[in-house]
């Protein structure tokens, strides 16, 4: 999502009374505010978030230029090539990450915005609120999405689509006939025509759209194993903590769940904790919760607002943290369970 950036303001030696004060102080951040529309506007899922989108381009390049660099200056040191072929191995995966990941999500944000118009042309407000419901794909579970799993929701989502356009030929004149009589009846055929042409079309962007979410999911999870690895570093970065950024003592383990975390999905978010799970590990942002296993692989990622409460139980043994969400998923439940090792630590 976009930020907004304004300047400080430091006056020094100021005789004003309160007033004057004001109009500078409101002056000086209406003209912030108007500075940060283009980077609002381009931040826009309708455009496709086209300022997201060179941003990520731009550290794919960034990647790609300073890991071989990087890898240079190690082999120097170590006296071992293999450095070089790691550095431009990562920066080439790195760039094709980014741009593909990048095109992919600026690609989605436009088909999901034209479907939502045409939802809205199909003058079938049931519709149109049954398929803002089943319409977030990347919320659905809360896991990580592949390409499999955008193809199987998209495919569902066509099939849909042709579907509640068949249906509402009959449907709507009946219902239309049965409240309004005769009047009615010709209302219905026309949304019924209308619902045969759009909802199909409707059904094949959110095709596309999931299809190109799942592409990104794919691509973001490539080579997530090299997430639990801070490789050419003696300390990490100190981690800031929350949204304000707060720096505290600085503490190693915090150090590396917050390199993790900014290699992971969550990259770009402000990181809060984590808890060494022992088998996995579980990284907070400010508005996220991902837990990884010890290989890098994605076990959960939810949204804090999807989450209802948090429990700990034991069965046959075992020990689980469940999380009661919200909204049900669409196989009806409402939980996820990850199998922890150590109860105290879930707890």
């Amino acid at each position: 999502g976009a930020s907004l950036n304004f300047d400080g303001v430091a006056l020094f030696n100021q005789l004003s009374n309160g007033q004057q004060l004001a109009t500078y102080l409101g002056a000086h951040y209406l003209a912030s505010l108007i500075a940060n529309v283009p980077s609002l506007i381009g931040s826009l899922a309708a455009f496709g978030n086209p300022v997201g989108l060179m941003r990520g381009v731009g550290e794919g390049v960034s990647d790609f230029v300073n890991e071989p660099v990087k890898g240079f200056k190690k082999s120097i040191e170590e006296m071992d090539p293999t450095f070089v072929v790691s550095g431009v191995a990562r920066g080439a995966g790195s760039l094709g990450r980014h741009t593909v990941g990048g095109f992919a999500g600026s690609a989605a944000m436009l088909t999901e915005t034209a479907a939502k118009n045409m939802a809205v042309l199909t003058l079938d407000r049931k519709y149109a609120q049954k398929r803002d419901r089943l319409m977030k794909l990347k919320a659905n579970g809360g896991k990580g999405v592949n390409i499999v799993r955008g193809f199987e929701s998209g495919v569902q989502k066509l099939v849909q689509g042709i579907l509640e356009g068949v249906k509402g030929v009959v449907s709507k004149p009946i219902r239309g006939a049965e409240r309004n009589g005769f009047e009615g009846f010709a209302k219905g055929i026309g949304k019924g025509l209308l619902g045969l042409l759009v909802k199909p079309v409707i059904g094949t962007t959110d095709f596309l759209t999931d299809t190109l979410i799942g592409v990104k999911g794919a691509v973001e999870s490539t080579d997530s194993a090299s997430y639990l690895k801070v490789q050419n570093q003696i300390r990490p970065r100190r981690a800031l903590y929350g949204r304000d950024r707060i720096i505290r003592p600085y503490r190693i383990d915090d150090a590396s769940a917050a390199t993790i975390q900014a290699r992971s999905c969550l990259g770009g978010e402000e990181y809060y904790a984590h808890v060494d799970m022992v088998k996995k590990v579980a990284l907070m942002s400010v508005n996220r919760l991902l837990i990884l296993s010890e290989d890098g692989e994605e076990v959960l990622r939810l949204h804090f607002q999807q989450m209802k409460k948090v429990e700990v139980e034991n069965r046959d043994g075992s020990c689980f943290l469940v999380v009661y969400l919200n909204d049900p998923k669409q196989d009806g439940t409402d939980t996820e369970e990850v199998k922890c090792e150590d109860e105290e630590l879930a707890r």
